[in-house]
């Protein structure tokens, strides 16, 4: 497509010139210096031509503003048409509810408006796999494939969602992914379990406030999401020590469904110590300095970083830990495991089954498996 500085810059020859734009337009340059847009089109089979208007009074981003609208007009179509800002606008605004952190609705809306950048504005018909492969080669020669892939995926779901909403009939993100070289996903730091002895006598003698040791132990035991956790309260009643269960409320979570979390007798403990020194019935874990908030998650990271392990520990790396410990002991089955922590895993039952919901499924076996896990964990505290 041309921009308004190329057809400022053609100059008149001695003979009439035009210069395409593409999708049948194109500017004509005239011995005079006149230039005209002129739009090539068919119509019931017949080439035919029509002036748009003339350069400058209509620039290049509104004539093809107008070459659409008469273009649709000529073959009995409604002018209005999707334009992929506004679909964009609606995918977002059904999907972000269901995601519970601030900062990956942040970053899905960096995704999605670095993709897109230079065809946001177009109907999405007008869309090439041209325009997409484009940008998706422009982000894979910056090295950067993850988020390639990332983005990419995020512009296929958005094509999804609008021809299940009928606003279009093709998706140009189609073989797209083909252009991104294979390459392993980067995957969050986490020590073996080997290592977790070491870990926790650092943290026992180190000099962090007392409930933030707490949080990395909950954290351990649990195998549950940092924000999962830094946001339970008294008042909502989610931690249930006559049942033993610490019912995370759907609001909170990443797939915005309930999960139940079986107080293996070591997790029962911390929460029932937490519970008779408590100062109110509001966040159970509070921030230091405005305690009518809860800690951040920046708080039990940096005390792992302080203890010497800044590139090799985060606080997902639990939930790792979790689900690699339980795998590799071959006691359990893997979709019991990914339920309990709430992982996505699209090759277990677990995830096939998630759209039937039950938040007592494999219960029974949960139980178990979170008191077996807690043993694990006290023995490297120990």
């Amino acid at each position: 497509m041309l921009t308004d500085i190329q057809v400022k810059s053609l100059k008149p020859k001695e003979k009439r010139y035009s210069i395409a734009d593409g999708e049948g337009l194109s500017i004509e340059v005239f011995p005079t210096g006149k230039k005209k847009w002129v739009l090539s089109y068919r119509i019931e089979g017949k080439q035919t031509r029509k002036q748009l208007g003339e350069y400058p009074e209509v620039g290049c981003k509104e004539i093809r503003k107008v070459a659409r609208e008469f273009k649709a007009e000529v073959s009995g179509k409604s002018k209005v048409s999707h334009h992929l800002k506004q679909v964009c606008d609606e995918w977002f605004e059904l999907m972000s509810p269901q995601w519970s952190s601030e900062k990956y609705i942040s970053t899905v809306k960096y995704r999605l408006g670095y993709i897109t950048e230079d065809f946001l504005e177009l109907p999405l018909d007008e869309i090439t796999r041209f325009q997409v492969s484009s940008k998706v080669k422009e982000i894979v020669a910056k090295g950067t494939l993850e988020t390639a892939t990332r983005c990419l995926r995020l512009l296929n779901a958005v094509f999804n969602f609008a021809i299940a909403s009928g606003y279009t009939e093709k998706n140009p993100c189609i073989l797209v992914g083909e252009l991104i070289p294979e390459h392993e996903v980067q995957s969050y730091p986490c020590l073996p379990a080997s290592e977790m002895p070491e870990f926790f006598r650092r943290l026992e003698q180190c000099n962090a406030f007392p409930i933030t040791k707490v949080v990395l132990k909950l954290a351990c035991f649990t195998g549950t999401r940092i924000s999962e956790l830094l946001k339970a309260r008294w008042d909502s009643g989610e931690i249930d020590f006559e049942n033993k269960v610490w019912l995370i409320p759907a609001y909170r979570m990443k797939r915005r469904k309930e999960l139940m979390v079986p107080l293996s007798p070591q997790v029962y403990d911390l929460f029932m110590a937490l519970f008779h020194t408590r100062s109110d019935d509001g966040f159970i874990f509070k921030h230091t300095r405005e305690p009518w908030k809860h800690m951040t998650s920046e708080t039990p990271l940096a005390v792992i970083k302080r203890n010497g392990y800044a590139n090799e520990m985060v606080t997902h790396g639990f939930r790792t830990l979790f689900s690699t410990h339980a795998n590799e002991s071959k006691l359990f089955r893997a979709e019991v495991i990914d339920y309990q922590i709430a992982h996505v895993n699209k090759t277990t039952k677990a995830d096939k089954t998630s759209k039937i919901y039950n938040r007592a499924e494999y219960w029974p076996e949960r139980v178990e498996l979170m008191n077996w896990y807690s043993n694990e964990v006290e023995k490297w505290i120990v």
